[in-house]
């Protein structure tokens, strides 16, 4: 079709409204039912986005409310997908926007809204994409909200740093990121989060608060700043931008923006008829929450682990680097006995209370926090508790991290700390006044105190300071060589802060972001060392992530290359930068170079022994080596790591990968739930527990797990093809049906997933001789490849696919076949010999 086409379909195309990244929009004449339309014809669409677009666009026709603009079709014309709704004239809320809004106007679009939405979520759709461009006002005030049934764009294609997110069609927007859009996510939304009713209603409250306050709560400079603004900050109240509005409206506005959706309105109705202009909105108090909820921060939000320290003296550096630069897997596994936080008195970092919130410093509370850790970490009589343990502590008691905990003695027990560090500040007329104090955590009483006043220009000299005057307060005395690299940009410094912050939720989304504001923080600053040893962090996740989840090998080995050099570089730079060490461990294990990895994360836990993610590496180093040694090693390692961090869901998960491995599959499910219990989306997590299952003959239980996991990752292959797995196995064959065609195409066409998939879609049919034979021409070609080439992650990914594969022949009957395929899978990662045993098939 060719942009002045007369006709698509059976529609008249009339006047072009609008063209965008996914399409076009047209005024078009349904020659059906002679009507005038709005007809959205979308482009570049696969096969897997097509069906999702007209699915979900068909399922928004049921919707029929006076403020949504209607969908009347959806379907596709010679393989071009279009989209038929109601021709609305008026203009968008952008033109509202900038000049604050009358309160009645406002109270009523809120009503408006409300109502469509809480109509559009009764019946399980939700819009998503929510923003002035969407919602239109016509001439007579009422409000239509458009483009419900305009399905989102996948995230798997989108370069680093860029995040998932809808194209408003109606403008002109380049591919990627649309300006507007990020600005108006929810915080679930921006970290790639299962999305409810409740992430439209945080859409909604940001469109109310710029139009109620003529300034948008979250917008910023770059995209990376808007997108960590709308996961982090809070907005300024609207009770001193707009007293003059109803204070319960002003509240409803605060509670729709709830980073924390379970904070938000349980539906949409309340507000809709408390917004009702029959009723007065002063007279609804459940509009409102209590504004110490709305200004609770998140759980996950201080910095994972100890920052970069520097070697205390030239010649102990030189020692420290040649001495474990010369060891490897052998040094690495008797050090799995070794206890590194023997002899040291353990010191808690609080967060730092901010005494007069502002978005543009509350950065700083983290920043002091690591400048004070820099300050301790390199005591060899000292421990820092990560901080991230320390938020989690103070969550599970019922403290607010930022502020003075209400029982020191019992949060010093929970950390099992003997010291803790407490801070407050604020910028008063440029100047920032700070003051410190250490406290026995058992007795309660204050040990050292000390003030700092300076001004906010000098922020980076303060820092340095602070990191020195601490431990001369505790009578430590000074320590010029474990002075940091310094930052000589603050701006360098808060894009930092900041990408450590959001790294600790754990999911790809808050990784990208992360990855993204460290990419600006080396644009600004290329010799800065911390920024550069997190980005090899982040971009080792990504690769794994890129490889294991979505079977691309090739491109997660060439995240895993840049990361590589990111961090040597950051190590040439600082050659104690702990963390660059453990990245560097990380990436060399995906790599395939376990000794090298051995040696790089003893190096990072040696530099910090409070570094738990370094013991995972560690730990992830010897569990997938033969031998009895190897695996105790792994599990002291990973019990280490436990213990500086109960809370390690990642760690929970890896070692009940080992345990599965061991055979020991009801201690391995015990693992796998209690990291689900921690991280309710940790994908693997789930994949580890219904492994457990399915091998020790549970498949229905298995099918429970899986469910719960979709319903958290909707859109994890990984999990839907244990489904059809799980289902085949206890002979819901309609159920694996469903689910293997959803699959078709969800990996290359010869990766062992695809392989597996194809072998079952036959067992599923009844074709058993057709299954044994697609899983040993497989077989085969592995055997002909040079299966010492393949790197670590891949060869786990292989065996277990093998295994499922051998474990399917077996119950068809092919016992031979079975155990080629079980020994094939033991021979990239030895254990599933020792599974097979446990497992009622092979008995």
């Amino acid at each position: 079709m060719t942009p002045d086409a007369p006709h698509f379909g059976s529609y008249r195309l009339l006047t072009r409204l609008g063209e965008g990244a996914m399409g076009e929009v047209w005024k078009a004449l349904d020659l059906r039912l002679e009507r005038e339309v709005a007809l959205k014809i979308l482009k570049d669409a696969d096969d897997l986005r097509r069906k999702a677009l007209i699915g979900e666009a068909k399922l928004a026709c049921q919707l029929n409310h006076p403020n949504i603009a209607h969908i009347y079709d959806a379907g596709e014309v010679d393989g071009t997908p279009y989209i038929a709704m109601e021709l609305v004239e008026g203009d968008t809320l952008r033109a509202l926007v900038g000049r604050p809004l009358d309160g009645a106007a406002l109270q009523d679009l809120a009503r408006q809204a409300a109502s469509a939405l809480s109509h559009a979520h009764q019946k399980g759709i939700v819009h998503r994409d929510i923003k002035p461009e969407n919602m239109l006002l016509t001439e007579d005030g009422q409000l239509k909200i458009l483009d419900f049934g305009i399905a989102r764009r996948g995230v798997e294609d989108l370069p680093l740093g860029q995040t998932s997110h809808h194209m408003t069609l109606v403008e002109r927007t380049a591919p990627g990121y649309s300006q507007g859009t990020p600005a108006y996510m929810s915080p679930e939304q921006a970290n790639g989060q299962p999305l409810t009713g409740q992430s439209d209603q945080f859409s909604l409250g940001v469109v109310l608060y710029e139009l109620a306050s003529g300034t948008h709560p979250f917008r910023r400079l770059s995209l990376v700043d808007t997108l960590y603004s709308v996961t982090r900050d809070e907005p300024k109240a609207l009770a001193d931008l707009r007293p003059d509005l109803p204070r319960t409206l002003r509240d409803a506005i605060h509670r729709l923006m709830a980073k924390a959706a379970q904070d938000r309105f349980p539906n949409l109705q309340a507000l809709a008829a408390g917004l009702s202009e029959d009723i007065q909105t002063a007279n609804v108090p459940h509009l409102s929450l209590s504004v110490a909820r709305l200004q609770r921060p998140r759980r996950r939000w201080l910095l994972a682990s100890v920052a970069v320290v520097l070697v205390g003296g030239a010649a102990l550096g030189t020692y420290l680097i040649r001495r474990t630069l010369a060891t490897g897997l052998g040094e690495a596994r008797r050090a799995s006995r070794e206890d590194f936080t023997k002899g040291r008195r353990v010191v808690a970092i609080l967060p730092l209370e901010q005494l007069q919130p502002d978005a543009e410093h509350a950065w700083l509370s983290n920043s002091f926090a690591d400048a004070m850790a820099y300050g301790l970490v390199r005591r060899e009589d000292l421990l820092v508790v990560d901080r991230l343990r320390v938020v989690e502590a103070m969550n599970a008691l019922g403290d607010t991290p930022g502020r003075a905990p209400k029982a020191l003695g019992e949060l010093g027990r929970q950390l099992k700390a003997e010291l803790l560090v407490l801070g407050s500040y604020q910028v008063v007329g440029g100047q920032l006044r700070m003051g410190v104090r250490v406290v026995d955590a058992v007795q309660g009483a204050t040990r050292h105190q000390f003030q700092l006043d300076r001004p906010v220009a000098d922020l980076l000299k303060l820092e340095d300071e602070l990191q020195q005057r601490l431990p001369q307060e505790m009578g430590l005395g000074s320590d010029p060589g474990s002075l940091r690299v310094q930052a000589k940009n603050p701006r360098t410094r808060e894009l930092y802060t900041k990408a450590l912050q959001v790294i600790t939720d754990g999911n790809q989304e808050s990784v990208r972001l992360a990855n993204s504001l460290l990419q600006s923080a080396i644009e600004i600053e290329p010799d800065y060392a911390p920024a550069r040893a997190e980005y090899a962090w982040t971009l080792a996740e990504l690769g794994a992530t890129r490889a294991l989840s979505q079977g691309r090998f090739d491109e997660g080995q060439v995240l895993l290359r840049q990361g590589k050099a990111a961090a040597e570089a950051a190590i040439s730079l600082d050659p104690s930068a702990s963390q660059a060490y453990r990245a560097l461990g990380s990436i060399l294990l995906r790599l395939g170079d376990l000794e090298g990895a051995s040696r790089s994360a003893l190096q990072a836990v040696r530099l910090d022994p409070a570094d738990h993610k370094a013991y995972d590496v560690l730990a992830d180093v010897f569990a997938g080596l033969e031998g009895e040694d190897n695996h105790q090693a792994a599990r002291r390692y990973f019990e280490k790591s436990l213990s500086l961090f109960p809370e390690g869901w990642q760690a929970h998960h890896r070692y009940g990968v080992l345990l599965q491995n061991e055979g020991e599959l009801p201690l391995a499910l015990q693992h796998a739930d209690r990291a689900i219990a921690l991280r309710p989306a940790a994908e693997y997590a789930y994949v580890t527990a219904a492994d457990a299952l399915l091998w020790m003959g549970r498949a229905p239980e298995a099918e429970i797990r899986l469910r719960a996991g979709l319903r958290e990752v909707p859109g994890s292959n990984v999990l839907r093809s244990l489904m059809a797995y799980a289902a085949w196995d206890h002979q819901d064959l309609g159920t694996a049906e469903g689910y293997l065609r959803e699959l078709e195409g969800a990996w290359p066409a010869d990766h062992s997933s695809t392989q597996l998939l194809a072998g079952l879609k036959k067992a599923v049919r009844g074709d058993a001789a057709g299954t044994l034979a697609v899983f040993e021409a497989y077989r085969q070609r592995l055997l002909a490849s040079d299966l010492a080439a393949k790197k670590h992650n891949e060869k786990r990914v292989l065996s277990v696919n093998l295994y499922f594969m051998a474990r399917t022949a077996a119950k068809l009957g092919g016992a031979v076949e079975g155990r080629a395929l079980l020994d094939l899978a033991d021979r990239l990662h030895p254990g599933k010999r020792r599974v097979a045993q446990q497992d009622p098939v092979f008995r």
